[in-house]
């Protein structure tokens, strides 16, 4: 087996159904890949579709790991992967029939450490007039990092490992146990706090190792975007997701506390997400900056309050589950219900 696809779920049965469906239509040997589904801890139909799936596919595993945060089920699903290329997309993205083909065309170079593809936009109603305002680029060289569109061409080219997302992550296995797997990442909306720098902290760990990173045009997915997300509180919320991010990173390279950004700062910071800032409504810039400052403000108020925070942080390898999850919120059997989407962030 060459391949191995996980398939990160919680509570999207519905959508998980979409995502398998075009898995099955690859123009690729079923017995050369295996489908990974690690759910989340959904209490929906979930495991129904998974059981129903499992037949279709020459090789299927469910794993199901209700401890919260999408790195659960990327580093379960990692301990038992049997490819030496490990993929990683969530439930809401459908790949294209040549997905598969185009990532092994783009590990035929043994140089090659990770891999993406474009990866476009499927709105579930027209968006709003003011996204536009958010995109980077023309058509071929185009992204919205806010909602994870990529468009670098139709050409294989190499790319920056931090432009490899979640929604399209291929990674070789030996790269990501070099660099000790993945930073925490998407939370229910109460533990939003734990969120760090999940695949980004591996694109640019695995490129700083030497290993090449590659855009390969047919490796393309789909992303689906529900209508809850083309509002300004979920902007909001995706930018303090983003604060969070910042912060744990910062806070990760400097191992203590930083001074917090001013007001002029935050700003400073809102406005790089737009290509002509001038142009952009004050409401949208507003919105992003205010999630920015309660992001990382937040953040490093917990991190200065909470030795166990501290620790969750600061930890030296999040592959073993059972030792990084400890802070008593994690374990709390309240917050593990929290059916909130955790992409949102609401």
């Amino acid at each position: 087996m060459n391949i191995s696809v996980t398939i990160t779920t919680v509570n999207r049965a519905d959508r998980l159904v979409s995502g398998l469906e075009a898995l099955l239509a690859q123009d690729f040997p079923k017995s050369d890949f295996e489908v990974i589904v690690a759910d989340n801890g959904s209490t929906d139909p979930t495991k129904d579709v998974c059981d129903d799936y499992a037949s279709k596919f020459e090789n299927f595993t469910y794993l199901y790991d209700a401890r919260p945060g999408q790195m659960v089920g990327w580093h379960r699903a990692l301990k038992i992967a049997q490819g030496d290329i490990t993929c990683f997309i969530d439930d809401d993205v459908s790949p294209d029939s040549s997905w598969l083909a185009g990532v092994a065309g783009a590990y035929r170079d043994s140089e090659v450490g990770l891999a993406t593809g474009p990866i476009k936009l499927h709105y579930e109603t027209p968006p709003p007039d003011w996204i536009q305002h958010m995109i980077i680029g023309e058509p071929g060289a185009q992204t919205l990092p806010a909602f994870g569109l990529l468009d670098s061409g139709s050409e294989v080219k190499e790319i920056p490992g931090n432009f490899v997302w979640g929604t399209n992550f291929t990674v070789r296995k030996s790269c990501l146990l070099e660099v000790q797997g993945f930073h925490p990442c998407a939370m229910p909306g109460r533990l939003l706090k734990f969120h760090g720098d999940g695949e980004v902290h591996v694109g640019r760990s695995v490129e700083a190792l030497g290993h090449r990173v590659l855009y390969h045009p047919e490796a393309s997915v789909v992303h689906h975007i529900p209508t809850a997300r083309l509002t300004l509180g979920a902007i909001k919320s995706k930018f303090i997701t983003t604060g969070y991010t910042r912060s744990f990173a910062l806070l990760r390279q400097l191992r203590d506390v930083y001074e917090l950004p001013g007001e002029e700062e935050f700003q400073a910071m809102a406005l790089r997400y737009f290509p002509k800032p001038d142009t952009v409504p004050e409401e949208l810039i507003q919105t992003i900056q205010d999630g920015l400052t309660f992001g990382v403000s937040h953040h490093l108020k917990c991190f200065a309050e909470d030795a166990a925070f501290r620790e969750w942080v600061l930890h030296d390898n999040y592959l073993d589950l059972d030792k990084c999850y400890v802070h008593p919120e994690l374990l709390d059997s309240g917050a593990l219900q929290d059916e909130t989407d955790w992409r949102s962030g609401q």
